[in-house]
């Protein structure tokens, strides 16, 4: 009975290893293949309304978050300044038409971030204004131009006043709120950035 039991011990402590084992180099291999950015270039961001403020407070908001996460900083003005010479040859100035191919040679990025933004304001009745910003964003690889990651997200703030110029006021107030909730958002499923990777 003793020696049953010790057969029987052996063969589950055995079974366990073995599982163990056999789980650790599938897990190695998955983060090989995993592609991880080191360097992201910040694209303009298309906006399907028509003001570009929210547009521009997004991305100065995303590549401050993005070093924070522990990628390389890219200036705003280096990248537009780098994209124009794209633009030169060619009429059409969207930015979802960049090759994320030509970063890398532009502005030594190893991948782009591609974004578009879009604001719901029609909900705007007396004394009642909400802002509501939408976002996808993708990454694309630069070495072969898939999406390596994406998310969306969106978030509203509702705004009260009796004066159309405090609802102005506060609504203007509000939108970095709004567009520093929507930037956490996304960029809580992309991983850490070369600075803060083991």
């Amino acid at each position: 009975m003793k020696r049953l039991r010790f057969i029987l011990l052996w063969i589950v402590v055995f079974s366990i290893i073995c599982g163990c084992l056999g789980k650790s180099p599938q897990i190695l291999s998955d983060n090989k293949e995993k592609i991880q950015p080191n360097i992201i270039a910040v694209l303009p961001v298309a906006n399907k309304n028509p003001d570009g403020k929210s547009s521009q407070l997004f991305r100065a908001r995303l590549i401050e978050e993005l070093y924070f996460k522990g990628y390389s900083r890219l200036s705003l003005e280096m990248i537009d300044k780098k994209l124009e010479s794209l633009y030169l040859n060619s009429d059409n100035k969207n930015v979802s038409d960049v090759n994320p191919q030509a970063l890398k040679d532009l502005l030594g990025a190893d991948s782009g971030m591609y974004c578009t933004l879009s604001e719901d304001n029609k909900s705007k009745k007396l004394f009642y204004e909400p802002i509501k910003i939408s976002v996808r964003c993708e990454l694309r690889s630069a070495q072969t131009g898939e999406i390596i990651w994406n998310a969306q997200s969106e978030s509203t703030e509702r705004n009260f006043d009796f004066t159309n110029k405090g609802l102005e006021k506060k609504s203007h107030e509000s939108l970095e709120t709004v567009i520093d909730e929507v930037v956490n958002k996304i960029l809580k499923t992309l991983p850490d950035g070369p600075n803060l990777r083991d």
